[in-house]
């Protein structure tokens, strides 16, 4: 039976995890319940109903339950009976199965049998009953796959930040991925997008944000006011731009791309994946999806403004900062095995842009007319008797004709009050100052610093 609201998604408030619709045949009444094979935190809650884009749901695997969801797979409509003391109902399944990348090659593979060792590898006190439902499950996603395979943007990864020495490798695996036969989500997989977007990566320029404006960018994202962007904001027509810590209001994206074109600039935020995966795993891994993932997708057309809402907050925040010269560029170190395997295919060296903030004095001039000690119209202030912190904030700098415009400017935290007075106590700042020299490190042979190593650092 098929009621109106058949192709609602629904998932609890309370937990997170998106939730089995189950339609009583007699009465056409719907029920939700969690999944069986998940635990559910607080144990024992009810379901609280809501729809899916309305909570920030926790996407687990369809087949074993793992976060670390790697692709999606595509079905005809799969619905089960199931008998129970109330009578007959209908569970809808959907058409769309999260796979994680163990369980995503076991289902290419057609492999049943392997579908439910990972199950009791991953769920070992599952009883029978459960994993037989699962099993007849599992068969039915088998038997019913349509073409395709697509990335997924679901689920959650360890957020692990890129290593500026490696950006060129990880350009080049993301741009193989767009270019490749496997479905992505956003609405990238269109021709007319992914096909500009994976060229404009091929020729974009590299940018690593060092910590601290990290830091800086984060938080004024979060109170980035109404901008008009204009080529000068953008520091490339195309870039790839990562940053030294998670930002976003999930705290999950590390990287994101933009392309400049026509109709303006497209903006790709990218989360990390791959980090925890078993070695066997991880190398075939690297191969068919790289260190990035699509998170986020947004066009912003010319004229049309940005603010804290925009999904490119981030990034567009960056970019005026980078615009404002709070910051400064020098050239970071390529992978050594990254620029040998470029000079190999005749490709020059790649360079990655390292970008620090300014050294910046935090008290103003005596003589500057804005002084703590005069007013704006020179007559004397009112005496304050302490020093006290203002935190960073933006405000409208005029500029073009008549200086009737206004561009979105960041003033950075400062000390403010008489340069005799003690600061007060009761007030808290955290100052962001230039960032220091790298320390000295034990140098390899070609003179480059050594690349960390772990799961999501490419490598060779």
């Amino acid at each position: 039976m098929t009621s109106p609201d058949a192709d609602a998604r629904m998932a609890c408030r309370v937990c997170g995890l998106p939730l089995n619709r189950y339609v009583d045949l007699d009465t056409g009444q719907v029920r939700y319940q969690h999944p069986a094979r998940v635990v559910a935190e607080p144990a024992g809650h009810r379901p609280d109903p809501a729809p899916l884009d309305d909570v920030d749901a926790r996407h687990v695997c369809d087949f074993c339950s793992d976060e670390r969801i790697a692709y999606t797979f595509h079905t005809v409509p799969i619905s089960a009976v199931v008998d129970t003391a109330g009578g007959q109902v209908v569970e809808r399944y959907g058409t769309d199965w999260s796979a994680c990348f163990p369980c995503a090659m076991r289902v290419r593979d057609r492999d049943l049998d392997g579908l439910q060792q990972r199950l009791h590898q991953t769920a070992p006190h599952l009883d029978p009953i459960a994993a037989g439902a699962a099993r007849v499950m599992q068969q039915a996603v088998l038997q019913s796959l349509l073409p395709g395979i697509t990335v997924a943007n679901l689920g959650r990864w360890p957020a692990t930040p890129l290593p500026a020495a490696t950006l060129p490798k990880v350009r080049d695996r993301l741009a193989n991925l767009l270019t490749g036969p496997v479905g992505l989500p956003l609405g990238l997989t269109d021709p007319a997008v992914r096909g500009p977007v994976a060229d404009s990566l091929r020729a974009a320029r590299l940018f690593w944000i060092d910590p601290e404006f990290t830091e800086l960018a984060e938080y004024a994202a979060g109170s980035l006011p109404a901008t008009h962007l204009t080529a000068a904001d953008v520091p490339a027509p195309h870039g790839l731009l990562a940053w030294a810590h998670p930002v976003g209001p999930r705290a999950d994206l590390v990287a994101a791309s933009w392309t400049s074109g026509p109709h303006g600039l497209r903006v790709v935020g990218y989360r990390s994946i791959g980090a925890g995966l078993p070695a066997e795993d991880l190398q075939p891994f690297r191969e068919q999806l790289g260190w990035l993932g699509p998170r986020v997708h947004a066009q912003l057309p010319p004229g049309e403004p940005v603010d804290a809402s925009s999904p490119a907050a981030a990034l567009v925040t960056t970019w005026l900062l980078i615009a404002q010269r709070l910051t400064e560029t020098t050239p970071a170190p390529v992978d050594k095995a990254i620029r040998k395997a470029y000079r190999r295919n005749g490709r020059p060296d790649p360079e990655v842009r390292l970008v620090r903030i300014r050294g910046a004095s935090t008290v103003r001039p005596a003589g500057d007319a804005a002084s703590p000690h005069r007013s704006a119209d020179d007559r004397p202030a009112r005496s304050r008797d302490h020093r006290w912190w203002v935190k960073a904030h933006w405000r409208g700098q005029p500029y073009g004709p008549g200086r009737t415009l206004r561009r979105p400017l960041l003033v950075l935290p400062q000390l403010r009050g008489p340069d005799d007075k003690p600061i007060r106590a009761s007030t808290v700042v955290r100052m962001l100052a230039a960032a220091p020299p790298p320390p000295e490190q034990p140098r390899h042979g070609d003179g480059q610093q050594p690349t960390p190593t772990n799961d999501s650092t490419p490598t060779t």
